[in-house]
Parts: structure tokens; sequence; C-alpha cells
């Protein structure tokens, strides 16, 4: 048997989206590059943890890979929705 996949907490999925956001004015539609969102998420969070949220958000299409080579990410309306509601 398989161990379990980790699985990320909803505060880990707002983080990563708040640091997206954060990160996004800077660089457009150009996409967030993985090493400054790893850089910004250096105290927050886990290298694990970021990868672990960073994937769930992609499958539940709240951020999109704009390029994989270098990885570029975006925040997209969905994640946004996520985001808002979160705040509200």
């Amino acid at each position: 048997m398989r161990p379990r996949a980790p699985r990320p907490d909803s505060l880990q999925s707002i983080t990563v989206l708040e640091i997206l956001e954060a990160l996004d004015a800077r660089h457009g539609e150009a996409g967030v590059p993985f090493k400054d969102l790893e850089v910004a998420a250096g105290s927050r969070l886990s290298f694990q943890a970021l990868k672990d949220a960073l994937n769930a958000l992609v499958a539940e299409k709240a951020v999109a890979r704009v390029s994989d080579k270098p990885a570029r990410l975006r925040i997209t309306a969905a994640g946004r929705a996520q985001l808002d509601s979160y705040r509200s």
C-alpha cells in the first residue's frame, strides 16, 4: 500500500495565492518565476509545503503555468475568487 500524498491545508494555499498576487503586479503577463515565488515564500512555508500547495492550486485551476522552462506561474480568475472569498 502506498502512503497517502500530502495535502496542503487551506492556509498554505491562501498564502501561495497572496504571494502570487503580490508578485503578479511586478511580472505581469509574463508570469511569476518559480524562483521568485520560492524566495518570497521561504519565510512562511517549507519547500515541500509550497510545492504541495502549488500543485493543488494548479489542479484546481486557481493558478496557471505560463511556461514550464523556466517555470512561470499566474494567478487565475478562479484563484482571485478563492482569495476574495477568504478575505471576506
